[in-house]
């Protein structure tokens, strides 16, 4: 699992984050979406309902993760309860880094629909889950912060 930065994410403000590992049995990455605390799957169901697209995460916590949990495009992921139970397969689409700075307009427009909110709802979420915790670690949070967004398609659904 990705030990250390999970156990430090899992926070009832942290919203949007998702935990990877990859399955080297079969070389398919495995995703769990988080929620406001452990009981909440509504980013797993708006992924299994083809509403939420995409994902995002501050760089710096994305680049503490083993690189062999880093998905890249085209990777096919499992989709995971907090329980464990496998709910879906999806596949990585677009991935790219962009400033927190830079999030309007058209690329804006374009997180916003993948995270199924609009726009100013999805600054506001973000900068509520992200901004205090990255401040604990010392790390000003501020328009040159740097995301990685992650981009998907849902392949199926195990119901």
């Amino acid at each position: 699992m990705i030990d250390r930065h999970i156990r430090r994410r899992k926070n009832p403000l942290f919203i949007g984050f998702y935990k990877k590992q990859k399955k080297s049995e079969e070389n398919m990455e495995k995703i769990e979406f988080w929620g406001r605390d452990e009981q909440d799957e509504r980013l797993l169901e708006e992924v299994l309902a083809g509403l939420k697209t995409a994902t995002c995460t501050l760089k710096v916590w994305y680049d503490a993760l083993p690189e062999e949990e880093q998905s890249e495009v085209l990777d096919v992921v499992e989709v995971f309860t907090k329980k464990g139970e496998h709910r879906g397969t999806i596949r990585m689409t677009d991935k790219y880094e962009i400033a927190w700075g830079h999030i309007k307009g058209d690329i804006g427009e374009r997180i916003a629909k993948g995270e199924n909110s609009t726009l100013e709802e999805f600054i506001e979420d973000h900068i509520f889950s992200w901004k205090k915790p990255l401040e604990n670690e010392g790390i000003p949070f501020n328009e040159e912060t740097v995301i990685v967004v992650e981009h998907f398609e849902l392949v199926s659904v195990v119901e």
